[in-house]
This record gives structure tokens, sequence and C-alpha cells, in this order.
């Protein structure tokens, strides 16, 4: 299921989709609130989406901790309000764990390491104009970058610059309480990187790895790494069934060793 450990300086994502296990299995290992929230949702896909995040991120941890997944301690504490859902947080004496999760369409991520704080952000490519979106969380620059592509390549590359910034502020747990219009982030055509930003973390602490999550979707895993050597790997679940319509499988492969 989640056989690997993580290697020193190692950055590892997990990959399913929303239906690779059933409600039932996926809701036996989960606690009382994380079960709270996923009851709130009211359509099914988004249910599904959260219940896998939730129960992915609980397997993968406890193979690095020894323990099983419903003992797994996951705070979700929000620092704004008393409902759970804020940046997870791993609450256990022991190896030092730094995880996010994200999910969009039939896409679930989970992201682990022990090098430093981290976010992971994947999103469908949008299938309709987001000139509304754009305007409110692109600079002007960014903007310029935009348009200044053939409108076939703008869905895409709105998305690169948005899974940029949402990882980039998951990774310090700030979330959308910063407006994404406040950072700048180098072009969708670009390696991504961190331009500026109003909080107090220089810019180049911040190092981003682009990730594979198949057609129609774009990902990347940001982590606080400072100067450190990160090692970033992406894996499929074991067990992960490959629907005739569905995604294809991702196979496991070294990203970056920087």
């Amino acid at each position: 299921m989640i056989a690997s450990l993580l290697a020193p300086g190692e950055c590892r994502v997990w990959w399913a989709t929303p239906g690779h296990r059933s409600v039932e299995t996926l809701s036996a290992v989960l606690s009382d609130p994380e079960l709270e929230r996923a009851a709130r949702f009211r359509r099914d896909p988004d249910r599904r989406r959260f219940l896998t995040g939730a129960w992915l991120l609980r397997n993968a941890a406890a193979t690095q901790l020894g323990v099983r997944p419903e003992d797994v301690v996951v705070d979700r504490s929000c620092s704004d309000c008393t409902r759970h859902h804020g940046k997870p947080y791993i609450r256990m004496s022991g190896r030092r764990l730094h995880v996010s999760v994200s999910h969009s369409g039939d896409r679930v991520a989970v992201a682990l390491t022990g090098v430093g704080a981290l976010g992971v952000d994947v999103e469908a490519v949008p299938s309709e104009p987001v000139d509304d979106l754009a305007r409110c969380a692109l600079t002007s620059h960014e903007l310029r970058a935009l348009d200044a592509l053939p409108p076939i390549e703008r869905y895409e590359a709105f998305a690169r610059v948005w899974t940029r910034k949402e990882a980039a502020l998951k990774a310090t747990g700030h979330g959308l309480r910063v407006s994404p219009g406040k950072l700048e982030v180098s072009g969708p055509e670009e390696a991504p990187e961190l331009l500026s930003w109003p909080l107090e973390i220089p810019p180049r602490d911040i190092r981003f790895v682009d990730l594979d999550p198949g057609d129609g979707y774009v990902a990347v895993v940001a982590l606080i790494a400072g100067d450190q050597h990160v090692h970033v790997v992406e894996s499929l679940v074991a067990g992960q069934p490959v629907a005739a319509a569905g995604p294809p499988p991702l196979r496991e492969r070294v990203l970056q060793a920087a």
C-alpha cells in the first residue's frame, strides 16, 4: 500500500484517485473531526476527495512513524476559528514529519518530508475563461505574461502560476489568508520560482519542483528548504486501479536531486 520509507533529504509525493477505495475503507481510520468535516460536504465528489486525502495522509505518515493509520495524530486546527480545516500537522513525538494535501478533479496528492515545511497543490486545467480570477490572483506583470500567450495556452498557463502561489502559501500555513495577488512568481513557461511576497521568509528559501499529475492537470510542490539538498520522488499508491477511461498510471520517478 504505502511501502516507501523516506530517505534523509527526501520529499515524496503519493498520488491516488478518489474512487480507489470504498467510503467505508477510507472512513475506518479517520478521526471524529475528520469525519465531521467530511459530512459537511454537500457533493459526493468533494467528500470522496477529502476522505481519500485524509486516508492517504494517515497511511503515508503511519509508515514513516511505525504506527497504525488510525493512531496518527493529525492536527488541522484553524487559527481563525474552531473548525478543523487548517494546514495539517502531525502531532507525534519522534521523527519530524512535514505534510501537505491537495486534490482536484480525480487527482489526490499527499506530500511528506523531514526536510522542512512544504505545500503541494494540484489543479485541473480550467476549461473556460478565468479572466475574473486572474485579475484578482495575478500581478500586473503576470497578467501581461498571460495575455502575451495564444488564448488556447492561457488556461494551463494560469493554472501553473496559481499552483505555485497556492503551494508556497500552503507551505507557510497562511493559505489564501494572504492574497495570491501579493505574490510574484516566474512566468508559466519558466522554471518555477518565487520572486517576491509580503512575508518575512526570503523568497529564495522557497524551492519548487513541478510534478506530473497527468494530462489535464498541473501540480507543484513548494518546500521551505533554504540551501538544503532535496530529493523529490513521486509514487502511485499500490493497489490503485486504472480504469479504462481514467487517468494514466503514474510511474515512480526521481524529479530532482538538487
